[in-house]
Formats: structure tokens, C-alpha cells, sequence
């Protein structure tokens, strides 16, 4: 009965534990698309000057494919355990 009872609360506990880090991966893969989707945007805006935007395009895209493959990297190491 104490065995029964500890293995639904540590599979309750990592249930909980799983959703929260698929909540996170998925928040920080849709921040990551919204950064490269704007980022697209802005270079077509203002594609009449494209050498100034560069500088300002560049770091966003990065910034969004660091964020999509992070998520991605969260979630394959929790579907891994």
C-alpha cells in the first residue's frame, strides 16, 4: 500500500514536471517564430535601405533560430527520460 501510494505521487509529480517543460519548450519555440516572422517583415518594410538594416535584422534572426532550436533541444531531452 506505501509502495502504491509513492509511485502514484512520483508519477503524478512527473507528469507535472513533463507539462511544465513542454509549456516552456513550446512558449520559447512561438517567441522564436514571432522574432523571425517580425524580423521578415521589418526586412521587407524597409527594404529601400537594406545596408542599415542588416545590422539590425541579423541579430533577430539569430536570435530566433537560437530560440527555436533550444525548444527543440528541451523537448527531445525530456521525451528522452
Amino acid at each position: 500500500m506505501i509502495e502504491k501510494d509513492y509511485i502514484e505521487r512520483t508519477m503524478h509529480r512527473d507528469f507535472k514536471e513533463k507539462r511544465s517543460v513542454l509549456i516552456a519548450g513550446n512558449s520559447i519555440f512561438y517567441l522564436g517564430i514571432a522574432i523571425l516572422i517580425s524580423a521578415l517583415i521589418y526586412m521587407i518594410v524597409n527594404i529601400t535601405k537594406a545596408d542599415s538594416v542588416v545590422s539590425i535584422w541579423l541579430p533577430f534572426v539569430l536570435a530566433g533560430i537560437f530560440l527555436i532550436f533550444t525548444s527543440q533541444l528541451i523537448k527531445r531531452s525530456k521525451r528522452q527520460q
